[in-house]
């Protein structure tokens, strides 16, 4: 058995070469010196450019107040279209409204109404004496039931029976009372006054069927009286009178720029209508009227004026604190239309704001207050920066916020 090796011999050439690659490692790039030096540019930055912006400046005055008072007589005048201020004359104008009213009242008073049942009845004689049967007027006529009594109008007779027939008439009556309990359409009577005669039990009477008792009644009416009238018109009066009085006014008051006075309406009936009269028998009645309600007024505006002009401020440069003005009028009954304005009121002096700037511009804080103190219009100040780290105002005078303050 021949066995075959392959065997492939190695190279032995010199002129071959191994070539080894070896695999690089890839540095990593440190950034973190480049952001931090970014970073404290911006800071840099930051602080320079801080210190360079003036920021804004904050300058709160509370002024020195003044206490003032007024008290003057003026005159209302309708004819005057400008104030007077020598005269102390303010124009004013009346205002009018015509309203409508109507109301209803109750009437008190009572009236019994009363009426009593009339009719026709049959009365029948069966005595057997053959004799008529004369009666009297008022003879009465009992119903069978023993409650109602009628009463004849006038004398009657009643004819004798004839053969086997009774005598029979017809006869008036009228109800003993009143009341709708006498009216009946049928039944059957005695006559009480023949008791203990022969003829009580042989004559009676009765309804035939086109007979009837009737037209009695009894009712209570509600009747107007003086009193009643007298009561609504004061009422009445009293009622629409203040209606009449609070329309004007809201009218006045949604307006928003006059003053009034309530003592100074004045009222009267155009129209006073009652509806009825004493002794009408009605449940009611009503009353309508026409009210004219009229009132001088005068504009807020003119004493705003007035009041400025007589305490000077204008030529003293001052102004009101606001809500500080306190007016009150009173009725001067010496003379109509006259009034007694009294006045309060807080004033200061008027503030330039601009001489003011140009003298705190640029300005350290404390050297601000000193300047400011110094003026005598001002009582106090408060100054702050914007910027804290700054203790100076802003040289800007646009940066630099002035306020008024009362409250300090």
């Amino acid at each position: 058995m021949t066995k075959i090796i392959d065997i492939v011999p190695p190279n032995t050439n010199k002129n071959d070469e191994v070539r080894i690659i070896k695999k690089e490692k890839v540095k990593k790039r440190k950034n973190f010196p480049k952001v931090l030096v970014l970073i404290l540019f911006f800071v840099i930055a930051g602080t320079v450019l801080a210190f360079l912006i003036e920021g804004r400046g904050n300058v709160v005055i509370y002024p020195a107040t003044k206490d003032i008072g007024l008290e003057e007589v003026i005159y209302i005048s309708a004819q005057e279209t400008g104030i007077d201020f020598e005269k102390n004359i303010i124009p004013g104008e009346y205002f009018e409204e015509k309203l409508d009213f109507e109301d209803a009242y109750e009437a008190t008073g009572s009236d019994e109404s009363a009426t009593k049942a009339e009719g026709t009845i049959t009365v029948c004689n069966e005595h057997p004496s053959s004799k008529p049967l004369k009666l009297v007027k008022d003879t009465r006529f009992l119903s069978s039931e023993g409650e109602l009594t009628y009463k004849a109008v006038g004398a009657f007779t009643i004819p004798a029976k004839t053969g086997g027939n009774p005598g029979c008439v017809e006869v008036s009556v009228i109800a003993e009372e009143v009341g709708d309990n006498y009216n009946i359409n049928s039944g059957t009577f005695s006559v009480p006054g023949l008791k203990n005669t022969e003829y009580y039990t042989t004559v009676w009477a009765e309804l035939k069927s086109d007979q009837k008792i009737e037209g009695g009644s009894r009712s209570m009416q509600r009747v107007i009286t003086e009193k009643d009238i007298d009561k609504a018109k004061d009422l009445f009066e009293e009622k629409y009178l203040e209606i009449a009085k609070e329309s004007l006014k809201r009218n006045l008051d949604e307006v928003g720029t006059y003053i009034y006075l309530d003592e100074g309406f004045k009222q009267e009936f155009d129209k006073f209508i009652i509806l009825g009269s004493k002794g009408d028998k009605v449940d009611s009645f009503k009353i309508q009227a026409t009210i004219t309600t009229k009132v001088l007024i005068f504009r807020k505006s003119d004493i705003d004026k007035f009041i400025e002009k007589k305490l000077l401020l204008s030529e003293e440069n001052r102004a009101f604190v606001p809500n500080s003005v306190f007016k009150e009028f009173a009725k001067d009954e010496s003379e109509e239309n006259t009034l007694i304005l009294k006045v309060s009121a807080k004033t200061y002096p008027k503030i330039s704001e601009i001489l003011i700037l140009n003298d705190i511009k640029g300005q350290e804080i404390e050297d601000c207050k000193s300047i400011l103190k110094s003026f005598p219009e001002i009582k106090s100040v408060d100054i702050a920066a914007s910027l804290f780290w700054k203790n100076r105002l802003p040289k800007n005078k646009d940066n630099i916020n002035i306020e008024i303050d009362f409250e300090k």
